[in-house]
């Protein structure tokens, strides 16, 4: 060897002494695939002489296991080494592979590991090394942990089947108890406060007209199921029964798709024992059940014949009521015939009297001008009085024909203008439109005349307006006043027979001017309503009347 050959060889042998020293097992192959080197670290694992391999194939030394197993490890190499590219590295999967360790000959379980990695010399030549480990402790350990897991598999099915035998025993008890309710017509359920969500049976479903695939929940209950008029009374009672030990009971109806009402008698309270939640949206509330349970019954037929006698003595009070004040007011009537008829019955009388002692001829046209106008009164209550009669037995008749609204207003208008006048009240009627309608204009005077006359009658000063205007196919007639006005209370009762307003003061009339005016309108298809802002505040009365074509 030269010397410029030296330090080439000092790096040979500083890399042989590096392979030797390193901590893994190594082996060095050729093209051939035998052993060319072998580590002290493989030596020592497979407890063999570096003689006893290197120069011999890979597939003849170590030839200590069974047939199979030296046949499997034969496939197992020929697949770790075939068609390797320069620089690529393999692993190859766990293997088993008995060697003879120890002095008695005897094969001990090994478990291998090699990773291949094809290499080339500088001269080109193929070598292959092979990095060997013994995973025979971690094998073991899988194979251990194996072993427990199976062990505990096993005692989960034991305990699966004993979790099954106690299922079937509950689910047996469950059907009996489902049986049973469904027997009964009883409805049982759990309602799931955090969730909102009821688990019931399908008695319950099918109480509240459900199908038994529907899903209940506590929205649904409050939104959809239970009519309006009850949900506050029973969302009441679930309240009470998530915050109290105490049961709750509470009927409410339902109405079911095919529009059928029933009625249904639901029991609450939360279980003994069960776990309370404390519910932060209300400050200091008291604990929550997490969970309500309860009972449902159809109590439709006992509900209807309690509603059926309450309806009864509603009817019979409410009849009662109507009695006594149909008393009341012929009383009133009494009363009020009585004092009107005797009032222009004495001026009369007194006015005849006077005729009769003075022969003044000033007296004596003073005393006509009265007597004509009380008797003018006496008659317009007589006619009121039959005319209501005739109403209210149903052989009023009327004569239709076409009459003009604006110009019979008008006339009526003029007729009271001096007597509206006289009392200091202004007369506004310069707004009346023409307007046809069918009508028996004797009668529809006689609303347009009680009409103004009511108005006069409540009306100190200020003005009374009379109006008509047409609105598309219909006429409205306005009479419009700025006297005492209607109080909010007694709005809806001014056109009630005999009907007279208390507190309003004493007036003339028998309390049939309003009523016989709706009358009248009614039976020529038309309407009449009254308008206030209240007590001093004025009236208004509107007539509305199909027109004419």
């Amino acid at each position: 060897m030269t010397a410029s050959a030296a330090p080439e060889t000092g790096a040979l042998l500083d890399v042989a002494d590096i392979f030797e020293a390193l901590p893994d097992a190594w082996l060095i192959l050729d093209a051939e695939a035998t052993v060319v080197a072998a580590n002290r670290a493989y030596l020592a694992l497979v407890a063999c002489e570096r003689e006893a391999i290197v120069g011999r194939s890979i597939y003849t030394i170590n030839q200590a296991g069974s047939t199979a197993q030296r046949e499997a490890r034969r496939q197992w190499l020929e697949s770790l080494l075939a068609d390797g590219a320069p620089g690529e590295s393999r692993l190859a999967p766990p293997i088993r592979y008995d060697l003879a360790l120890g002095g008695n000959g005897a094969l001990v379980p090994r478990y291998w590991q090699v990773r291949a990695t094809l290499m080339r010399t500088a001269r080109g030549e193929a070598l292959y090394g092979l990095c060997v480990h013994d995973i025979t402790e971690r094998m073991e350990e899988e194979a251990r942990e194996q072993r427990e897991r199976a062990k505990l598999r096993s005692q989960a099915r034991l305990r699966q089947v004993l979790v099954d035998e106690a299922n079937e025993q509950l689910r047996m008890q469950q059907e009996q108890l489902q049986h049973a309710l469904a027997f009964a017509s009883v409805g049982a359920w759990e309602l799931q406060t955090r969730t909102g969500v009821f688990t019931c049976n399908e008695q319950f479903k099918t109480l509240l007209g459900l199908p038994g695939v529907a899903t209940i929940t506590e929205r649904r209950l409050f939104e959809e199921l239970i009519d309006e008029e009850h949900r506050e009374r029973v969302r009441s009672a679930f309240d009470a029964a998530r915050h109290t030990d105490t049961p709750v009971e509470v009927d409410f109806r339902v109405t079911w798709p095919n529009r059928q009402r029933r009625w249904i008698l639901l029991r609450a309270t939360r279980p003994r024992g069960s776990e309370t939640i404390e519910y932060s949206e209300q400050e200091n509330a008291p604990p929550a059940a997490v969970s309500i349970i309860g009972l449902a019954l159809d109590i439709s037929m006992r509900k209807e014949s309690e509603l059926e006698h309450q309806a009864a003595a509603v009817t019979e009070r409410a009849a009662r009521e109507r009695s006594e004040e149909a008393t009341r007011a012929m009383d009133h009537f009494v009363a009020a015939v009585s004092h009107e008829l005797r009032s222009p019955l004495g001026a009369i009388q007194s006015w005849a009297t006077l005729l009769q002692r003075s022969a003044d001829v000033a007296h004596m046209a003073r005393a006509g001008t009265v007597i004509e106008r009380n008797a003018r009164q006496l008659a317009l209550m007589v006619d009121d009085l039959l005319d209501s009669g005739a109403i209210a037995t149903g052989k009023l008749s009327i004569e239709l024909a076409p009459v003009d609204l604006g110009a019979l207003a008008g006339n009526i208008a003029e007729d009271m203008r001096m007597r509206i006048e006289e009392k200091g009240v202004r007369l506004v009627a310069d707004d009346l439109d023409s307007c046809v309608v069918m009508a028996d204009e004797k009668r529809v005077r006689q609303v347009i005349w009680n009409l103004v006359s009511n108005a006069l009658k409540f009306t100190e000063a200020g003005e009374i307006t009379v109006s008509v205007r047409v609105h598309g196919e219909h006429a409205e007639l306005c009479v419009r006043d700025t006297g005492r006005g209607i109080g909010a209370d007694v709005l809806e009762r001014i056109f009630e027979r005999f009907y007279q307003a208390a507190g309003s003061g004493r007036v003339s009339g028998l309390g049939l001017g309003l009523w016989l005016a709706r009358s009248i309108v009614r039976l020529h298809g038309g309407s009449i309503r009254a308008h206030s802002d209240g007590v001093g505040k004025g009236a208004t009365f509107v007539v509305t009347m199909p027109r004419y074509r």
